[in-house]
């Protein structure tokens, strides 16, 4: 049997896709899993063993594809086409990803439940539509549900996957005993927070640990403002400058005592590692991307009161802000997940 899941999206939803691929793999452990995913998010799933193949898509974004793409995702297509599986599930949720899920000429064809309507010939060509209300739960749940509706798969939902045998070193970091991993960019710039804010958070958990080890994608603004706190703080500050590959990111969340950071892909990589974390949420929901299964706090905007209705709580959500966040409450975030794990250890 060959199983096709696609979720051409951003690198922390491929990730989010690995609960889902792992109840796949123990249901069906004589299966082929496949999935499709946005191009560049092919590394952060290289520590999911139970999947066989990866295949990729270009971004949506026009002003991130090129021509070459164009030829790349053909041959894709001409893949898909060639393979005959036995099931797809389409849970990317976009008519892109329904398209390609539709040219894999499959016969047991299924969809997420979608947010906006499908159109006729897309109606016509799945065999189902998920029914599960995916709109207020995490979104491993969406993933997870929407295919237990046609296939079983095995329960509880389990946690994100990174295997540490498919860790690598990242050398710089090699010999660091007790630190903390800090990611202080990220391509969203509404989910950034700013670099005097970062300063004070680094400073202050260099008093608690001997390193701090600020992870940060390839993008120059990023890096730049690694490189800005490695000036300000001085040696205790390790930066990855971009360099370091998805398996040595999860070395490092293996080993470190901590994940403080942004919601991020890298976040989410923690969680998989099962690095406590603490968590900074400006306009996204919580409910929808929060660490899953890992000793975690959250940090908001200073004085928000999440109003007890579900609909009311999140249209104020959109409102909060980054800069909203006052370094105090993340590092007594900090200190409060440190003195509970420490309390629960024996």
């Amino acid at each position: 049997m060959r199983i096709l899941f696609i979720k051409p999206k951003h690198i922390g939803d491929s990730l989010i896709l690995t609960p889902t691929l792992t109840a796949a793999r123990k249901a069906h452990p004589g299966a082929q899993i496949w999935v499709l995913v946005r191009r560049g998010c092919a590394g952060i799933l290289e520590g999911c063993p139970e999947i066989d193949h990866v295949l990729t898509l270009a971004p949506v974004e026009k002003k991130e594809r090129s021509f070459l793409d164009f030829w790349l995702d053909l041959l894709v297509l001409l893949r898909l086409r060639l393979v005959r599986f036995d099931y797809v599930f389409e849970l990317g949720d976009g008519h892109r990803a329904r398209l390609f899920a539709i040219c894999s000429w499959t016969k047991r064809l299924y969809s997420v439940k979608p947010s906006s309507p499908l159109k006729p010939f897309e109606l016509r060509r799945f065999t189902g539509i998920s029914t599960f209300d995916w709109e207020q739960c995490h979104r491993i749940q969406k993933d997870f549900y929407s295919v237990a509706e046609f296939i079983d798969l095995l329960r509880p939902i389990p946690p994100m996957r990174f295997d540490r045998a498919f860790t690598r070193v990242w050398k710089p970091g090699r010999d660091l005993k007790e630190f903390v991993v800090v990611q202080v960019g990220g391509r969203q710039g509404f989910k950034c927070w700013n670099r005097e804010s970062w300063r004070e958070v680094c400073r202050r958990l260099l008093d608690r640990f001997a390193h701090v080890v600020a992870a940060c994608g390839p993008a120059p603004h990023e890096i730049e403002q690694v490189e800005w706190l490695q000036k300000e703080l001085g040696p205790g500050i390790l930066g990855t400058l971009g360099k370091a590959s998805w398996p040595q990111i999860a070395d490092l969340l293996y080993r470190a005592k901590l994940y403080v950071g942004l919601d991020t892909a890298t976040m989410h990589l923690a969680a998989a590692c099962g690095c406590p974390v603490v968590a900074l949420f400006g306009p996204s929901v919580e409910d929808h991307w929060y660490p899953w299964q890992v000793p975690y706090r959250i940090v908001t905007s200073r004085g928000y009161v999440p109003p007890p209705d579900t609909p009311h709580r999140y249209e104020q959500i959109k409102h909060r802000s980054m800069d909203d966040i006052h370094p105090d409450d993340v590092i007594a975030a900090c200190d409060e997940l440190s003195a509970s794990l420490a309390a629960s250890t024996p």
